[in-house]
């Protein structure tokens, strides 16, 4: 299968090749339950239209939702659960709504690939999804892009990117930073990211007089990732939960260890202590306590698991695709 063989589908507006954007007005207010009315009125029109042989679907909270038989092979890439996230996150017990429909998209679909050990055993124990529909292809990353420099790090500094929101940890993270000061007074911790909880965050972080300990870098561009793992002497990763923790392999990959929460999608990943640490969630002693050890200890990772750099990813997910004529 070549690139010329592809088609992307979406409502972003981007400059990917093959692209093409899906106008569809209630994608504006519905967001990814927009896409999934959108693919159900539209999904045989584009069939036709392009030709398509088969169709790939990403599935999941964030994802698209199918629940119409297609008239070709469909392959849903699962990057994690509304069970899942309902488990990890009560106040989302609403969107259980969903649970009826993403049950009947994975039961149409013809593959899955599962992005965690931890999704694809959702999806057989709690879907009930035939096990040998299913493959785990790990998320990757480009170690081109994600690499060690020759740069100098900051004394004692974390790092944190992604969301400023709750289901990202963020303040289990900062409320046990007066902990890691008792130990090291001039820790630094850097927070990259924006999101709804930023002002409430900035407001603790004041309350609990981290002023001086604490800088907020707000977003930080794609470009410019690289070069800040490299600055921290650890990330940290402390979230609820991760359908797959994307953040924990670019760490890697840039030779950064990470703190991580002992949930789905970071557990699998550093399972082995040569990348880093798990704490349980909420556990703010266990938290600072792991954090004060990687400061004090070793602070670099030699390479990167091959299940999770990019070349492994295409491949295998190629191979799924191809696969799919012979079942």
């Amino acid at each position: 299968m070549k690139d010329k063989d592809l088609l992307f589908f979406s409502p972003a507006t981007n400059s990917l090749p093959r692209h093409i954007q899906i106008d569809y007005r209630l994608v504006r207010f519905f967001k990814q339950v927009g896409v999934s009315l959108w693919l159900h009125f539209n999904a045989r029109r584009i069939i036709d239209r392009y030709h398509l042989d088969k169709l790939n679907i990403h599935a999941g909270p964030g994802g698209v939702l199918c629940v119409r038989q297609l008239p070709v092979p469909v392959i849903i890439t699962c990057h994690h659960t509304y069970m899942q996230q309902i488990r990890h996150i009560r106040s989302q017990f609403w969107k259980a709504v969903f649970v009826p429909f993403e049950k009947r998209t994975y039961r149409l679909a013809d593959r899955i690939i599962a992005v965690s050990e931890a999704t694809k055993n959702a999806l057989v124990k709690q879907y009930n999804v035939p096990e040998n529909k299913i493959t785990v292809i790990h998320n990757a990353v480009d170690t081109g892009r994600f690499r060690p420099l020759d740069t100098p790090k900051n004394d004692d500094t974390l790092l944190y990117v992604g969301r400023i929101d709750k289901r990202k940890g963020i303040e289990f993270l900062i409320r046990s930073m007066p902990l890691v000061r008792k130990h090291i007074p001039d820790m630094h911790l850097l927070i990259g990211g924006k999101g709804n909880e930023l002002e409430s965050m900035k407001n603790l972080v004041d309350r609990l007089h981290l002023g001086r300990n604490i800088t907020f870098l707000g977003f930080v561009p794609d470009e410019q990732l690289n070069e800040l793992y490299n600055r921290a002497h650890c990330v940290v990763v402390p979230s609820i939960f991760e359908g797959f923790g994307i953040t924990v392999i670019e760490a890697l990959a840039a030779g950064i260890r990470v703190v991580g929460t002992d949930v789905d999608g970071i557990r699998e990943i550093l399972c082995n202590a040569e990348y880093g640490r798990l704490v349980p969630y909420g556990d703010n002693l266990a938290l600072a306590e792991a954090i004060v050890a990687e400061l004090r200890g070793p602070q670099t990772v030699r390479g990167l698991r091959p299940e999770y750099r990019v070349e492994h990813f295409r491949e295998r997910y190629l191979e799924v695709l191809e696969e799919i004529y012979h079942l």
